[in-house]
């Protein structure tokens, strides 16, 4: 793929053009993240306060007695959508299911451990742990580019 960018202070808005000689699945891949590169936020509950989240300071959406969480370096805040619609939203960010219960920022994983037993464990950068439930852990490594089983 060949990339070509030209800046002249004379246009008036930015535009891409793609030029191939078929339509192939990088390129609609290519234009979903570009589509889908628009400013999101998320709408947080903390102490009768509402904030308004950055989905990048996000660490990890969860679920827990009902409710949805997001936790961050600066605390856990309650959202109002549903981990199915968080993850529809996301997908094109660095957001992965993990679990039927999170979804992680892959940006903000310190690593990942291994256990003998063949379970993996997300060690976020705030010291938070999250499992990797066996039935994702094939779409986490595709998603990071591990391959494999």
């Amino acid at each position: 793929m060949k990339i070509d960018i030209d800046i002249n202070e004379d246009y008036q808005e930015t535009t891409i053009t793609i030029k191939s000689p078929e339509m192939t699945s990088e390129i609609i891949e290519l234009m979903e993240k570009i589509k889908g590169t628009k400013n999101k936020s998320i709408i947080g509950n903390y102490n009768q306060k509402i904030y308004i989240l950055n989905p990048e300071d996000i660490l990890v959406f969860y679920s827990k007695e009902q409710k949805v969480f997001a936790d961050t370096i600066d605390g856990t805040y309650e959202v109002k959508q549903k981990l199915y619609e968080l993850e529809d939203e996301l997908k094109l960010l660095s957001f992965v299911r993990i679990s039927k219960f999170a979804i992680a920022n892959i940006n903000k994983i310190k690593d990942i451990e291994m256990f003998f037993n063949g379970s993996l464990v997300v060690n976020f950068i705030n010291g938070k742990q999250e499992t990797i439930s066996r039935r994702y852990v094939q779409k986490v490594k595709e998603y990071i580019g591990i391959g494999g089983k």
